[in-house]
């Protein structure tokens, strides 16, 4: 497949070896991060629930702020640096900010890590995304995606298997060592263009159908919703994993369950081709996640909870697959595409450890008999419900659109 450069003339997109190579380093630095910061700061700093769902609160907002201006940022500094230079400059950033724990040994050090490194991933991403999808269309953006989800979501879930045996020593080298990968990432950009190409419209109009925007509405509710519920979970795994007794040296493994099976889902997606463009696959997803979650926070024993494991991540894996597949189509696989799905990505992290926070208070602020766990679960239900009727809306829409194609045929 091939694209076009910023002179209209036909070139081959960035190699997909590349793209992934960094994808893979990038991703553990994102695991560590996003799923494995509530266990370090616990370890650590002793935190609690509470001010642990605070701290993701703030990078929630953080990542949307950064993902949604992340395509005018770079038009902005075009005239000095190009894409690639952008994310050589992220890199080198991220590798010193993570020294940062070797430095201070005061605990808001780590809020000052996890806030700027994942300002700084809310503009890697949406320009990594755009590398790797533009100048592909149809069944060859598919694959390049497939490859793409099955590489992170892997090195998410090895991230979690890396950091464990810190957990009993020193946690917060497991962020100190996120420095090196992201110094090694920086050859894989060697192979990068400038720029990613320019997207060819007319084959891209070729490869989807009349149904892939309404389709993408959906997804883009869908999207923030199975984050919200992410990262409500996230900050309550080591409590949950506590109370069901798993030794500290296995929680993060644990924990990377759904995170494994979150592979398997998106790797059966990407052979599996028959998903795309069926309404389905994102009434299965919603079902998944929404079922996961409550299984996982209730589950009274280690079975369940990793039942609940299973559907949740294959829940995730079918919901982020399809979003981001729809948002590169009907996009053009601009940077602004893939910025606006990150932004619902870090919206779903903000509105997620509030969400959490306030089902912590729940029973109280009602008078209510019930655990904190229930309390959460209810919270999250309504945000469910509220998000169910505006992802139902497309589809009826299309439907009517379809029907009334079918009778003037």
């Amino acid at each position: 497949m091939t694209g076009l450069n910023e002179n209209n003339n036909v070139v081959a997109p960035t190699p997909i070896a590349a793209v992934l190579s960094l994808t893979l380093l990038a991703s553990i630095g994102t695991g560590v991060i996003w799923n494995g910061v509530p266990f370090i700061a616990k370890a650590e700093y002793g935190y609690t629930q509470t001010q642990t769902l605070f701290m993701y609160l703030v990078i929630g907002l953080s990542y949307i702020s950064g993902a949604l201006t992340a395509a005018r940022f770079l038009k902005f500094i075009e005239r000095w640096m190009s894409a690639r230079t952008l994310l050589v400059l992220i890199l080198i950033i991220q590798s010193i900010i993570c020294l940062g724990p070797l430095v201070v040994e005061a605990a808001w050090i780590l809020w000052v890590v996890v806030g700027i490194t994942s300002l700084l991933a809310s503009f890697l991403w949406p320009i990594i995304e755009s590398y790797l999808t533009a100048g592909r269309h149809g069944r060859e953006m598919r694959r390049a995606i497939g490859w793409w989800n099955v590489v992170w979501t892997s090195s998410v879930a090895a991230s979690l298997w890396f950091m464990a045996p810190f957990l009993k020593e020193d946690a917060l080298f497991a962020i100190v060592a996120l420095g090196g990968f992201n110094v090694v990432a920086l050859v894989t950009l060697y192979w990068f263009k400038r720029n990613p190409v320019v997207h060819d419209r007319e084959m891209s109009e070729e490869s989807i159908t009349p149904e892939y925007p309404f389709l993408l509405r959906s997804a883009r509710i869908l999207l923030p919703l199975s984050y919200v519920l992410n990262s409500a979970l996230g900050p309550l795994l080591p409590y949950l994993l506590n109370r069901l007794e798993v030794d500290i040296i296995w929680q993060t493994p644990t924990a990377a369950t759904w995170m494994v099976v979150r592979v398997v889902a998106m790797a059966l997606m990407w052979w599996l081709g028959f998903w795309h463009g069926r309404w389905g696959t994102l009434l299965l997803g919603g079902t998944l996640i929404t079922s996961g979650f409550a299984i996982i926070v209730l589950a009274p024993v280690l079975t369940i909870l990793l039942i609940g494991f299973g559907l949740f991540g294959a829940g995730m894996g079918v919901i982020y697959y399809t979003a981001l597949y729809y948002a590169m189509s009907v996009g053009k696989a601009q940077v602004d595409a893939s910025g606006k799905h990150e932004s619902l990505i870090g919206m779903g992290y903000a509105i997620g450890p509030a969400a959490g926070l306030l089902g912590m208070q729940l029973p109280g602020l009602l008078r209510m008999e019930f655990a904190e766990g229930l309390g959460i679960v209810y919270v999250i239900c309504g945000l469910v419900l509220l998000a169910a009727i505006p992802a139902i809306k497309p589809y009826w829409k299309a439907k009517a659109i379809r029907n009334e194609l079918t009778s003037r045929k």
